[in-house]
């Protein structure tokens, strides 16, 4: 089984590169590229949520998660406000700046899926994305938990 491992790593690795290449050509005229489109898309989905809920949900840790909000605050994308229920928590909403950008995104998942998944049978392609999760959650039980334990977050 091991030695199917660095063709299987490879993979992975060129898609994470031609996916980035991908979306960053996309997204180019809104100021926004890879690693921002997933929190847009997040606050899309689910305006008002806070840090740890996209945190938790996109699996960063926080100065990533800070770094990137940070760059959408800079550029108009996000407006931050505090909850009306525990004045401790910051809630995270996109402006209408942004919609144009999480509407392009969701175009683009789309497209970049049809192209992804050309010729491949659909039942093939859901069992690719159930194998997929549950490999990331294999990994993600080590890695992230021990990421927790040495950032104090446990």
């Amino acid at each position: 089984m091991m030695k199917h491992f660095p063709n299987m790593g490879r993979c992975v690795s060129i898609l994470d590169r031609l996916m980035r290449m991908y979306y960053d050509r996309e997204l180019a005229d809104f100021e926004i590229g890879w690693g921002q489109q997933f929190y847009v898309e997040y606050l899309y989905d689910h305006p008002g949520a806070s840090a740890q809920e996209m945190a938790e949900c996109i699996r960063v840790d926080k100065a990533t998660l800070t770094k990137a909000v940070k760059k959408l605050d800079s550029i108009g994308y996000v407006q931050i406000k505090k909850s009306e229920k525990d004045r401790r928590v910051k809630r995270l909403y996109l402006t209408d700046k942004a919609l144009p950008a999480a509407k392009r995104i969701k175009e683009i998942h789309g497209q970049f899926f049809e192209i992804l998944c050309s010729g491949i049978p659909p039942s093939d392609v859901r069992m690719t994305e159930q194998i997929l999760q549950q490999m990331t959650e294999n990994i993600n039980q080590k890695v992230w938990h021990r990421m927790e334990e040495q950032n104090g977050i446990i």
